[in-house]
């Protein structure tokens, strides 16, 4: 790992222990801030289709512009967002904060691009999915961290401390070096013309991404609040849970980033499936921690989704690629969310049902796809 990954690593464990320390308590918060869990799906939803419709300009964007400084611009907003909810004491200023901290996920495009362009002799793969780790590790230890201070100074406090660990995260990334690219020979072209010149395979793939992490997703938005009033669990064994999410995805983020991006793509929809079935079925115990860390490895299948990608196209639509991808998953999280409200009044147990037959079906179909067009060095070739 060089000196610019080295920083970039700093940078993510710092967020990731700001962001875990609030992270699985965001519906109980918006909860005690009245808000019913409609409208908790509703908040989620649109903080969703925030993180959503930045990803195609900006991926227009990184093409052709270095992607420093577009990546310092998220880490600055998201900060802000951040501080708007650290000092927020009504649902509609928290709104504001957490809206504005939602859409600083731009930063996804441009991030990727530079790690990429700085990863030296690794794959792609692994650089993503190693630098995703060590955000997942501060993600370990920041729910755990969070119950301890809300037991003593309320969830307020623990977002004021979250926003000290951004402002720290924001001066390490601002220590990397640039990198030079591969320079789209259109410059001239906007965004939707850039799309046009993409393979279909890449749309075709988007579109199955899509529709599992939708399915995939649906569990995640109300879970915190589904341990709370159906299963008895309180803040602090949730977040202890929220440490146990953390730990699924730095870990099995590290294991399986060695892999074929496929291959363990297929895996993180079986971990899926299982994690549901084990909150249907098991008493609360040992085993919800186990689920957790299923649950936990969706965050790494986002960075095996972008690892598959970048093997369909030239390095000079890379970021238009890139921003495809995190369009719909973004899209798909935010129509989960908003999904998973309306849900749990009506059938709270459904998203997980849905994720348990979800997950093995994607599995089955992704695997049965890749192990017939993947070429001898397990890197498909998709010809949709």
């Amino acid at each position: 790992m060089n000196r610019d990954l080295r920083w970039a690593a700093l940078s993510l464990f710092l967020w990731g222990l700001g962001e875990g320390m609030f992270y699985h308590f965001q519906p109980l918060y918006l909860e005690h801030l009245g808000a019913s869990p409609e409208a908790i799906g509703r908040v989620l939803g649109f903080a969703g289709l925030l993180m959503t419709i930045s990803h195609l300009p900006m991926g227009w964007l990184v093409d052709r512009w270095d992607p420093r400084p577009l990546m310092w611009a998220g880490w600055a907003v998201g900060t802000l967002g951040g501080v708007v909810m650290a000092w927020a004491k009504d649902l509609r200023w928290f709104s504001v904060g957490l809206w504005l901290y939602a859409s600083s996920m731009f930063v996804m495009v441009p991030m990727n691009a530079y790690l990429t362009a700085a990863r030296g002799r690794w794959t792609v793969a692994r650089v993503l999915t190693t630098l995703s780790a060590l955000f997942n590790l501060g993600m370990i230890f920041g729910p755990w961290l969070g119950a301890r201070i809300a037991s003593w100074g309320g969830l307020p406090r623990t977002y004021q401390v979250a926003a000290g660990l951004f402002v720290l995260s924001t001066l390490a990334i601002l220590r990397v070096r640039a990198y030079p690219r591969p320079r789209s020979t259109a410059s001239s072209d906007g965004a939707r013309w850039a799309l046009g010149r993409l393979p279909r395979a890449v749309f075709g793939f988007a579109a199955f991404v899509g529709l599992s992490f939708l399915i995939l997703d649906l569990p995640q938005p109300l879970l915190p609040k589904f341990l709370k009033d159906y299963r008895g669990l309180s803040v602090e064994a949730i977040g202890q849970l929220g440490s146990a999410y953390a730990l699924g995805s730095a870990g099995l983020g590290l294991v399986i980033g060695r892999w074929p991006a496929g291959l363990g793509l297929g895996w993180m929809f079986l971990l899926q499936a299982g994690a549901a079935g084990i909150i249907l079925t098991a008493p609360p115990g040992l085993a919800y921690a186990l689920a957790y860390v299923g649950f936990g490895a969706l965050r790494p299948a986002r960075s095996l989704v972008i690892a598959q990608v970048r093997a369909l196209v030239p390095g000079q639509q890379q970021g238009i690629a890139y921003g495809l991808l995190e369009t719909t998953m973004g899209l798909s999280t935010a129509l989960a969310a908003s999904l998973a409200g309306w849900m749990y009044v009506r059938w709270p147990t459904g998203p997980f049902w849905l994720a348990l037959v979800g997950g093995i079906l994607t599995a089955f179909i992704w695997w049965t796809w890749w192990f017939t067009h993947r070429t001898p060095d397990a890197t498909p070739k998709l010809s949709i």
